[in-house]
């Protein structure tokens, strides 16, 4: 490899100015277009590419600035699109392949991959049923596990792993093997542990005491549950036998009969790791899932590749290819010269195959990263595989320089970073003299309070977040004492968009963002679920009940959302009464509306119909009734930017728009909600979302987070030593599928997993990765760092920083003191106790926009008038020419097929080309828009009369054939084509062929039918030109004739 240079950079240690400036040197010794940049964001990419060009400015190097535009800087992806353009031909795809946008990518694989994974849906759903996949989930517990996104993840991880689809069953054996060896031994016969099962269940269910105690009414209902599937025939899921290993009662209430009973039914579920018909349906579940991966994977490359279509990560094995190819290789080496990588730490697998190739290309690659922000590892990015490459890439010091001064925080606060996570990184292999912070560049002089501190939340979840909201508001209310430092180091009070809430999950997300909006504060967040909001799925239902008159279920939702009463039932009494229809009518004011719609459906997109159902007055002021009107205009504003974005992808890729396309995209995307425009708002998101930004005051909440392993999702894998040099090599996926639903937990086979070497390297995985993320969480602080752990119960999180076997590495405040113990260190915090107040402070309605009512709306023509649509004046036939007889037709039966190549024809022909050639291109013509019998010999005679007619009356003019035209027409725009455009000299004649066949009698009326297009047509030319159409000629060719048009003239 050419010389490689890795760069270690702290937390806002300033690593972009440091390549930013490496950029600029390499410009005095290379033409900028030979440097190659990657970020890990576009706008990270734009911040490179704009502060290079400045800084080429400061220096006098305009030249070298302008060409810097032409470098190949962006994302992995972008650049990886420039590379694979370059040699698209030699790959032997077209030039015109179309990308499919992030957003998109789920939107497309589910469409791609649909009869894929329907053909294994069956299996599938009765498996995941047996798993616990469908049992109910109390609210705030995650998304419902989903075999589709485990098939999706997996068909993910072995493209960026470089596994192909048929290595994947490999993937399912080595699963299976390693799953079941966690597994006690099975027992001789299923059918007795069915029985045991069945008997302790009838017993107990038999035996349940008359009034049942507090204790054990929970267990009586799993009870009863359980012995009415069995009577039914049904097969108990493992989750149900989980469930019934931890039953109770109260003995003494409940008897001891009953209480014998369960320790019965406890032993005889508790038997349920044995069960061969476990081991078995874990089997099959891992090789159908594997199985459906693989053929949903070969599904969707293959149509991506019928429709000339690709991905990111087609982009990037695209661009490895290249790399691999020596001729192709070369070439490039020719273009290429320099390459930066910036967050080098989160590249995954195949990224890394490129970067690794790509340094053995050029003169000089560096490599610029933060091991200690490693954060990404479920999405790919492989943490070992990637410091494994740090360390192996390392060489002379010089090769591998540190960037350990904070550019961001203050001095305090770089102190505790280094007090907290300096002794946990050093147990992890990050030394401090490469991964400790050596100074900070701000000092505390200017600020009043402390720039930590401890705000102990009280109460359950929910009023934590309360209470959290509530100490926020204060804070602003004492904003003078808050103080910010801007970017010109002059202080200012906070205001809310100085302030980031950063959380564990989405869940925690929603309840913050809810908490911040009833206390009246500004809140930015980004939320998951835009299609199950409430006034989106109002608009929704609007679009299916204008698709769709029949659809009465759109018209009850549309009744229950017109409701004065949000509890009320009237909708459903409506919709059972004896005139279904007509009740939820008269319960929905846009009815009538909507049948106009309907009217016009096939003129409508799916976003233009989105975009006239949101123009409806009616629906528009009912949901700004419902308050928060700024937030739901933001998500209806997303709604229909997706149903855009639906149909470009449909363009792209060839495939119809409709709105049972759009529903479907809708459900599959899963779209997030916008945040808040708002420039000036609290922002709240997850820990992962923060990367890379920063905010003056920075509240870490979920401290009480336990890290968990990902055993239980597809992970993966490498076979022997990590090769970071060739890391694609003896990869592979693992998938165990967790069986018990949400229970299980603390059984036999959950301890025995966890136990295994690959539950305890899998734990110290999650232990690594969760110490990253505090760390990544913490030092977005510029100014105040708060944590806000909850009141009671342990601070997992924090504990990961212990030291095993030793005391608390972090001790917080006493209520009575204001310093926090880091190790031997002791920090001043600014120490709260926030409760809420029980009292939900609701913000004020914010101001909703006023605008004009009509009761009907304003009906418009379409912005584009069609000439042929044109209608208007009388006219008649002023001269008529006879050109020669009629021409033979055959058995003809489209006529306007015919008429379409007598146009091409006429419009293309040249009499003075050979004959020979113009036969050949006019049978070409016929034979394209499939016409039998019409003669191509005929078809040039058609074209020869016309033409010696032309010279003739015109004898020296300019003829044009096929004139586009678009001229404004009243208050639309006349759009279309002019079949022959004549210039007389003087003014114009307009000629329109029109293939007529008709009787003798019927050819005037035809041709005086057609004037108002051709008087379209002359306006359009005089509005344009400034000159007159004084001849309007229609051409019948089959007849043989033409007929000029005059408006009738009526005497005074």
């Amino acid at each position: 490899m050419s010389r490689l240079t890795t760069i270690t950079a702290a937390a806002g240690a300033g690593k972009t100015t440091r390549i930013v400036n490496d950029i600029a040197d390499e410009v005095l010794v290379r033409t900028p277009e030979q440097i190659l940049a990657t970020t890990f964001t576009i706008k990270a990419a734009d911040e490179l590419v704009e502060r290079a060009r400045a800084k080429l400015f400061e220096q006098g190097k305009a030249d070298a600035a302008a060409q810097l535009l032409g470098a190949r800087f962006g994302t992995v992806n972008a650049v990886c699109s420039q590379i694979v353009s370059e040699f698209v031909i030699d790959l032997g795809r077209s030039p015109s392949t179309a990308v499919i946008g992030e957003s998109n990518m789920s939107l497309v694989f589910s469409v791609a991959a649909d009869g894929a994974i329907a053909a294994r849906a069956e299996v599938l759903n009765e498996l995941a049923d047996h798993f616990g996949y469908n049992d109910p989930r109390a609210p705030g517990t995650g998304e419902p596990p989903d075999w589709r996104r485990t098939v999706r993840s997996i068909a993910t991880l072995a493209r960026a792993n470089g596994i192909e689809a048929d290595q994947l069953a490999s993937s399912a054996q080595r699963s299976i093997e390693a799953f079941l060896a966690c597994f006690p031994p099975p027992a001789a016969d299923a059918a007795d542990l069915d029985a045991a099962l069945a008997n302790a269940l009838k017993d107990a269910f038999e035996m349940r005491p008359a009034i049942v105690s507090s204790t054990g009414a929970d267990s009586v209902e799993t009870i009863r549950a359980a012995h009415e599937r069995i009577l039914r025939g049904e097969t108990l899921s493992w989750s149900t036998w989980a469930r019934l290993t931890k039953v109770k009662c109260a003995p003494t209430k409940d008897g001891q009969p009953y209480n014998q009973a369960l320790i019965h039914l406890i032993a005889a579920a508790g038997r349920h790791s044995e069960h061969p018909r476990l081991r078995f349906e874990c089997e099959q579940f891992i090789t159908e899932t594997f199985h459906c991966a693989a053929e949903a994977l070969t599904a969707y490359q293959d149509w991506k590749a019928e429709r000339g279509l690709l991905d990111f990560t087609d982009q990037e094995a695209l661009a490895l290819e290249i790399l691999k190819t020596p001729h192709l290789a070369a070439r490039l080496k020719e273009r290429v010269s320099r390459v930066f990588v910036d967050e080098f730490q989160d590249s995954s697998p195949l990224q890394l195959a490129v970067f690794t190739l790509l340094g053995e290309l050029v003169d000089e690659s560096t490599w610029v990263g933060d091991p200690k922000q490693a954060i990404y590892g479920f999405r790919g990015a492989d943490t070992e595989l990637t410091q494994a490459a740090f360390l192996g890439a390392g060489g002379k010091p010089e090769d591998n320089p540190v960037l350990s001064k904070s550019w961001r925080s203050r001095k305090s606060l770089v102190d505790l970073f280094n007090a907290m996570f300096t002794p946990v990184f050093e147990r992890m292999g990050l030394p401090a003299a490469k991964h400790a912070f050596s100074d900070a560049a701000r000092s505390d002089a200017g600020f009043d309070k402390p720039s930590a501190g401890w705000w102990w939340l009280m109460g359950k979840v929910d009023e934590q977040a309360q209470a959290l909201a509530e100490g926020i508001r204060q804070c602003l209310a004492e904003a003078d004492n808050w103080l910010v430092e801007d970017d010109k180091h002059d202080h200012r009070p906070i205001t809310p968009g100085d302030i980031a809430i950063l959380c564990r999950s989405n869940t925690d997300v929603g309840r913050f963002a809810l908490a911040l909006s009833r206390a009246g504060l500004p809140v930015a967040v980004e939320r998951s679920g835009l299609a199950r909001t409430p006034h989106v799925e109002f608009v929704l239902a609007a679009c299916r009940r204008v698709a769709d008159a029949t659809d009465r279920l759109a018209l009850a939702e549309l009744a229950r959302f017109f409701a004065d009463d949000a509890g009320s039932n009237a909708w459903l009494q409506a919709a059972t009464s004896d005139d279904a229809d007509a009740a939820l009518r008269a319960a929905v004011p846009i009815s009538d509306a909507l049948d106009r719609l309907a009217g016009q459906l096939l003129n409508f997109t799916p976003a233009e119909l989105v975009d006239a159902v949101l123009a409806l007055p009616a629906l528009l002021s009912h949901i700004e009734s419902w308050g928060d009107t700024a937030m739901r205009f933001d998500d209806l504003e997303a709604l229909r930017g997706f149903s855009r974005a639906y149909e470009e992808e449909c363009a792209a890729s060839g495939s119809p728009a409709t709105l049972q396309g759009l529903l479907l995209a809708l459900d599959g995307a899963e779209p997030k909600r916008p945040p808040s425009l708002a420039s000036d708002a609290i922002q709240v998101m997850t820990y992962h979302g923060s990367k890379g930004l920063e905010w003056p005051m920075t509240i870490l909440t979920g401290l009480a987070w336990e890290s968990k392993a990902r055993l239980f999702e597809p992970v993966a894998e490498t076979t022997g030593e990590l090769d970071w040099r060739n890391p694609l090599a003896e990869r592979w996926i693992r998938f165990w599928p967790w069986p018990y639903g949400q229970s299980g937990k603390g059984g036999t086979i959950d301890v025995e997993v966890a136990n295994s070497e690959t539950g305890r390297r899998a734990l110290q995985r999650a232990v690594e990765e969760d110490t990253r993320l505090l760390y990544v969480g913490a030092t977005r602080a510029r100014d105040y760092l708060i944590f806000a752990p909850p009141a009671k119960g342990p601070l997992n999180w924090l504990s990961l920083l212990n030291a095993p076997e030793a005391a608390a590495h972090v001790v917080p405040p006493q209520n009575d003191d204001n310093q926090l113990g880091v190790g031997n260190q002791n920090f001043t915090v600014n120490v709260k106790a926030l409760a809420t107040s029980g009292e939900l402070t609701e913000r004020g309605r914010l101001p909703t926009y006023v605008r004009a009512r009509t009761t009907e709306p304003q009906v418009r023509p379409p912005l584009f008038l069609k000439p042929s649509e044109a209608v208007g004046g009388s006219w008649k036939v002023v001269e008529r020419v006879d050109l020669g007889g009629r021409l033979p037709i055959h058995g003809i039966a489209d006529i306007a097929a015919l008429g379409e190549a007598l146009h091409s024809i006429i419009g293309y022909d040249d009499p003075d080309r050979d004959r020979s050639q113009r036969l050949a291109d006019a049978s070409s013509i016929l034979t394209r828009w499939n016409v039998i019998g019409f003669k191509a010999d005929d078809a040039l005679i058609a074209s020869d009369r016309l033409a010696t007619w032309r010279r003739g009356r015109w004898p020296v003019t300019r003829c044009i054939a096929e004139v586009p035209v678009t001229s404004p027409a009243a208050d639309q725009l006349l759009k279309g084509r002019i079949d022959m455009l004549v210039e007389t000299g003087i003014d114009f004649a307009i000629i329109d062929h029109k293939s007529f066949p008709g009787r003798f009698e019927l050819w005037e009326e035809r041709a005086v039918g057609h004037a108002p297009q051709l008087a379209a047509y002359a306006g359009a030319v005089e509005s344009i030109t400034g000159r007159r159409c004084s001849e309007l000629w229609i051409h019948m060719p089959v007849v043989g004739t033409m007929f000029r048009l005059a408006p009738v003239t009526r005497d005074p």
